[in-house]
């Protein structure tokens, strides 16, 4: 309904010149491409944004593509380059699951004045390896000749190499092909 409002609009202020009988007053005018700018921007805002679409898009296939790599760089606190290496896929953050952190279980949680209380209950599942709890926050990242890296402070991630200004203050001398560039 709105874009055939919106096309109705934008085709009174495409009119030619004499179809009103003489060209619009210039009040009129405004006023018309004015409700059309507004027809327009009711139109753009009952969409989803493309941009944040095409950025989600962009990055969820950068990630998928198989081989990929990309350059990582921990920071100190201080923004000092800790460690910098190439990974074999993507670099994942602790708080990331492939399963769900709770489940339904059904039967007795406790007991009250009157007796047990029964039912289902959502409660916490064990994570994937079958430990329950939380940890600190973290990324891990598993290197290009398969090495794998945690590290629970700031990160600088690209899929281009990073030109570094200052060496890093971890060098790992068992990686010949992972050199600062």
């Amino acid at each position: 309904m709105n874009n055939v409002r919106l096309i109705s609009l934008i085709a009174l202020c495409c009119l030619p010149a004499g179809v009103f009988g003489k060209d619009p007053p210039p009040s009129a005018q405004q006023h018309l491409e004015q409700k059309a700018q507004e027809a327009a921007n009711r139109a753009a805002t009952e969409t989803l944004a493309p941009n944040e679409i095409n950025m989600i898009e962009y990055r969820r296939i950068l990630m998928g593509k198989p081989g990929l790599q990309l350059y990582v760089v921990f920071l100190n606190d201080m923004g000092q380059p800790v460690e910098y290496f190439v990974t074999s896929g993507k670099c994942t953050s602790s708080n990331k699951r492939l399963t769900k952190g709770w489940r339904f279980e059904r039967g007795q949680t406790g007991v009250n004045k009157d007796g047990a209380v029964y039912g289902d209950f959502v409660m916490n599942a064990p994570d994937l390896d079958g430990t329950h709890g939380s940890s600190d926050d973290y990324v891990f990242c598993k290197t290009a000749d398969g090495k794998y890296k945690q590290w629970n402070g700031k990160y600088y991630i690209s899929d281009a190499p990073i030109e570094l200004t200052i060496k890093p203050i971890v060098i790992d001398k068992s990686v010949r092909n992972q050199q600062q560039h």
